[in-house]
């Protein structure tokens, strides 16, 4: 793989058979992206991988770090996300199913990609050796073949 500038990150999103978490951002009734870790400061943008059966990088979201919850034996509200968002009572209340998924990253705008970006064509055109599953800096030679400002701005 090629030098990466470590502004955009590469991250893995799967879909449930009830959950399309990724319509949801598009439709801004999940407001924010529940993540275990902490991502770099210099990081802006999220291209996220829709898992299978779409197997591709679909949409890219610009994001910024809403809030990252203390431990849950130091209960305190100056974290607490806005309520309404899918997901963020559960992230405020410390739900079981939210445990460890201490950092919530507020979408800010999202563009869909006029063409997605195969899993095929992330291994023979950008050197991966699988699907991207954890945080992968993007190529900068992905970055300049999508060219972010001929995409789709939905929001």
């Amino acid at each position: 793989m090629d030098a990466v500038d470590k502004t955009d990150i590469i991250l893995a999103l799967s879909h449930t058979p009830t959950e399309d978490y990724m319509a949801q951002m598009v439709a801004r009734t999940k407001t924010h992206e529940f993540r275990k870790l902490r991502y770099p400061d210099t990081v802006r943008r999220m291209w996220f991988y829709e898992t299978a059966p779409m197997s591709a990088i679909t949409h890219v979201c610009e994001f910024v770090l809403g809030s990252a919850r203390p431990a849950a034996s130091e209960p305190t509200t100056a974290w607490h996300l806005p309520t309404g968002g899918i997901g963020n009572a559960e992230f405020n209340s410390y739900h079981p199913d939210w445990e460890r998924y201490n950092f919530a990253y507020e979408i800010k705008s999202v563009t869909r990609l006029r063409v997605p970006v195969t899993l095929a064509t992330l291994k023979e055109e950008y050197g991966f050796k699988s699907a991207p599953r954890g945080m992968v800096y993007v190529p900068s030679q992905l970055k300049a073949d999508v060219q972010l400002d001929k995409q789709e701005w939905l929001w």
